[in-house]
């Protein structure tokens, strides 16, 4: 009889590879105006999660429980209990994103729950994911008309442009 330890031990999930558009997480999320007070840790909501060739970035929305806001047209709101449950929210919480970064993962500003070891605290669903999916179309579409609007600036730029051609006689 041969004594064997059989363990198995469960590694952490990397959260990096698996964060996804819709979830909630812990950010410190940088003020609009130049302190000295530190960033504090607030809910953050991921909008998209971008796989360039240096690495995976995020854009997230600024979280806050007070409901007034500039723009309405690019909140997302969790309001009702079961929803705010889901995406483990204590209060009513308002995501604007018109006020959003684009971060990479490997950002300082990720607040790790020290009991699981994330920065993931929930996911949006219900009404506020559906919200959350037509402020991303939104944000999408004016990106788009923007990039074309770009585009055809710089088309007509690099073409030939009027010119107008002097010639004077110079007699000494």
């Amino acid at each position: 009889m041969t004594d064997t330890l059989s363990t198995s031990i469960a590694l952490p999930r990397v959260w990096q590879n698996s964060l996804q558009t819709g979830d909630v997480v812990a950010f410190r999320f940088p003020h609009e105006t130049d302190g000295s007070n530190d960033p504090k840790v607030r809910p953050a909501l991921v909008l998209d999660v971008e796989e360039t060739e240096v690495g995976r970035f995020a854009s997230l929305a600024y979280g806050t429980s007070n409901p007034r806001s500039r723009k309405a047209a690019c909140c997302v709101d969790v309001r009702s209990e079961t929803d705010r449950a889901s995406a483990a929210l204590h209060r009513p919480t308002r995501f604007n994103a018109a006020r959003r970064v684009l971060v990479s993962l490997d950002h300082p500003g990720f607040e790790l729950c020290s009991k699981i070891g994330t920065p993931v605290l929930g996911r949006l669903t219900g009404p506020a994911s559906d919200r959350m999916q037509r402020v991303r179309a939104r944000i999408h579409a004016e990106r788009d008309i923007r990039r074309d609007f770009l585009g055809r600036q710089r088309r007509n730029a690099g073409g030939l442009r009027p010119i107008t051609v002097e010639r004077r006689c110079f007699r000494h």
